[in-house]
């Protein structure tokens, strides 16, 4: 062929105590920290080796209330544990990812050339250089070779003489490579992924070069995920006694709509004392409670105040500004069960609304700055439509600014919806 040239699994679990006395080789073992775990262990297990600590955990208990039933109760048996805990590190079998050299199949090639004994500047400026700078001048003359490898053949004297030809410079890349000094897939990537540059610019091709291929091993550097030993800290608890206890509770005074829910759980200790209140719902709750024979416990939970919810902006179903025979026409669908009931008597849904304006010209546009409040007003809402015809002069386009709020509610705040933009509309000439 004629060339033309031009340019582990987990490890046992290992007490803190007892690091020093059997594990692998340290310095086989990386530590990285990791999250700390709870592992419950069982009275077959094996008991610490140093002093734990003993705490007394606390039993919960709760009750949950609907709308449609605001009062209840509800009786749980609640144990309360002493545990033993510490904590050991446990070693287990990692992954992290490195890059290593990879054997592969492959085809390689040698160059017979008429002419070129290495004749090239690069090779002039790598020779003529000061020692400091030998490894960049090589580095930049061998293509593929990189920083690290050229400062380890400079360091290990290769290259002190010119190659005279391409089969020299291969046999000393090649036999940096055997001996460790660079890597083989460096090697590779000089002689084989970069070999048409670096014959041509190291002067090696001459006028032309007969490519003789033959099969070979390549090397290549590939990502792999390497295993190592790594470390984490683990607490482990153990159940020294239990005590149990009937709790009731009696939930009261909820304020509640239909479709809403609060759930209020409480904690208790090793005396049968609450301890802490959690409400996850619309109201706060007040607690008292009384230890009886020991065993039982009576937990009031009291609703002291409701917590103003605000308004969803899913209760507008749709809106539509139109002409119904030439009259503007603004049309409001909401949810229905918004609209205040007995349950909120002193509720009104009220919708605040600007009728904007803005005279057109024959082109039929108006500039942004052309638009006027013609009209501020407000009314109350009653059912799940309303309708409000809007006065609007001819040859202009309108729009409604609204904003829909609850006034004087028991179960919302009264900031109301963020303020809405309705479509545009134009009267005739």
């Amino acid at each position: 062929m004629k060339l033309a040239f031009g340019s582990l699994s987990v490890a046992a679990l290992t007490a803190v105590f007892a690091i020093g006395c059997s594990h692998k080789d340290v310095s086989k073992t990386e530590i990285v920290p990791q999250n700390t775990g709870i592992v419950y262990l069982t009275a077959s297990d094996r008991a610490p080796a140093g002093a734990p600590e003993l705490k007394w955990t606390r039993g919960s208990a709760y009750v949950a209330v609907l709308g449609t039933s605001p009062e209840g109760t509800s009786t749980q048996e609640v144990k309360v544990n002493q545990e033993m805990i510490w904590t050991e590190a446990e070693f287990f079998t990692d992954y992290r990812s490195e890059y290593q050299e990879t054997v592969v199949p492959g085809t390689c090639s040698d160059f017979q050339c008429s002419t070129g004994a290495g004749k090239s500047q690069l090779w002039d400026a790598f020779y003529s250089a000061p020692g400091d700078k030998k490894s960049a001048a090589l580095d930049a003359a061998i293509s593929g070779i990189g920083e690290v490898s050229a400062k380890a053949l400079v360091a290990k004297g290769y290259f002190k003489s010119k190659p005279k030809s391409w089969s020299e410079f291969t046999r000393e890349i090649n036999t940096a490579a055997d001996r460790g000094v660079i890597k083989k897939s460096v090697a590779t990537m000089v002689v084989e992924n970069n070999r048409y540059e670096n014959i041509t610019k190291l002067g090696y091709a001459g006028n032309s070069c007969q490519e003789v291929k033959r099969t070979c091993d390549l090397y290549i550097t590939k990502l792999v995920q390497v295993p190592f030993q790594n470390s984490r800290e683990v607490q482990k608890r153990r159940i020294v006694e239990t005590r149990s206890f009937k709790v009731t509770l009696n939930i009261s005074g909820s304020l509640l709509l239909p479709s809403e829910k609060d759930t209020v759980s409480v904690k208790i200790d090793e005396t049968g004392k609450v301890v802490a209140l959690d409400s996850q719902g619309y109201n706060n709750y007040a607690v008292a409670s009384q230890a009886v024979n020991g065993q039982q416990v009576v937990v009031e939970l009291k609703a002291i105040n409701r917590v103003l919810r605000p308004l969803s902006n899913n209760m507008i179903r749709q809106e539509s500004f139109v002409l119904v025979g030439d009259k503007p026409t603004f049309v409001l669908d909401i949810d229905p069960e918004m609209i205040p009931g007995k349950e909120d008597p002193n509720a009104q849904l009220v919708i605040d609304y600007t009728v904007q304006v803005c005279e057109y010209g024959w082109t039929g546009t108006c500039g942004f700055s052309s638009w006027k409040n013609a009209k501020m007003d407000s009314a109350v809402i009653t059912a799940a439509r309303t309708v409000i015809p809007v006065e609007v002069p001819r040859k202009h386009k309108a729009q409604i600014l609204y904003r829909v709020a609850r006034k004087n509610s028991i179960f919302f705040d009264s900031k109301g919806l963020n303020e809405r933009e309705s479509d545009e509309i134009k009267t005739a000439k």
